[in-house]
């Protein structure tokens, strides 16, 4: 569920942000790279299933999840004059524990559901155009993930009550994982405004004294080649 906040920071993003040359397709290809980690924690999760049915299901999922991917890549072809590039970033598993591989799933659900709370309300505050169209097409899939990761945790002797409790856990892990990449954002911007502070207070006073050491230097110089004659 979208708070407030997530609400307004879409709709600047959308209305200002994208505007500005370069930011939508980076945005787009954020997107990609989002449904594009879901496939690789999908596969992660194919690996230590037994069951041949749910083998397949999770596959058919992954799939879907691949064409999302391949989706929003196109989408940023439409929008870009350049090819885009997949963004590359170290990927681990999320869990150690194989005697519960239910709780991969849970992590897939969150993501899941909070992709399609976020596509969801992109696709209705733009104007048509191409990605609109292509979020059409995939918050339809998306939805549908939703209940199939739920059903998953259920079919995999999840309880209700481990699966409310994981979910909680999962979605704490990423408010602090966020918090801490906002933290990050937040001390980058102030040591830039630091820096750029002491560079305009100090740089006249470092350009007088250089300026000053170079005019004792020509005239030391001059000074020199005089003595010679």
């Amino acid at each position: 569920m979208l708070t407030p906040l997530d609400k307004l920071k879409i709709k600047l993003a959308v209305s200002l942000g994208w505007s500005i040359k370069g930011k939508l397709p980076e945005a787009i290809r954020a997107f990609q790279a989002t449904e594009a980690d879901g496939v690789w924690h999908l596969h992660r999760g194919l690996r230590r299933l037994d069951d041949p049915k749910l083998k397949a299901i999770l596959f058919s999922h992954s799939l879907e999840e691949e064409s999302h991917a391949e989706e929003f890549a196109h989408t940023y072809n439409h929008y870009s004059d350049q090819v885009m590039t997949p963004a590359s970033y170290e990927r681990k598993d999320l869990y150690q524990d194989y005697d519960a591989p239910w709780k991969i799933f849970a992590y897939v659900n969150v993501g899941e559901q909070d992709a399609t709370d976020r596509f969801r309300y992109i696709r209705e505050t733009l104007k048509e155009g191409q990605l609109k169209t292509s979020l059409q097409k995939i918050v339809e899939d998306e939805e549908g993930h939703v209940d199939l990761t739920h059903k998953m945790l259920l079919k995999l002797g999840a309880t209700d009550s481990d699966i409310r409790n994981e979910v909680l856990r999962v979605r704490l892990t990423r408010l602090w994982e966020q918090w801490l990449r906002t933290g990050k954002r937040v001390v980058d911007n102030i040591a830039t405004l630091m820096l750029s502070i002491a560079y305009y207070l100090m740089g006249p006073f470092l350009f007088i004294a250089a300026r000053r050491k170079l005019r004792h230097r020509f005239v030391d110089y001059d000074n020199n080649q005089i003595k010679r004659l």
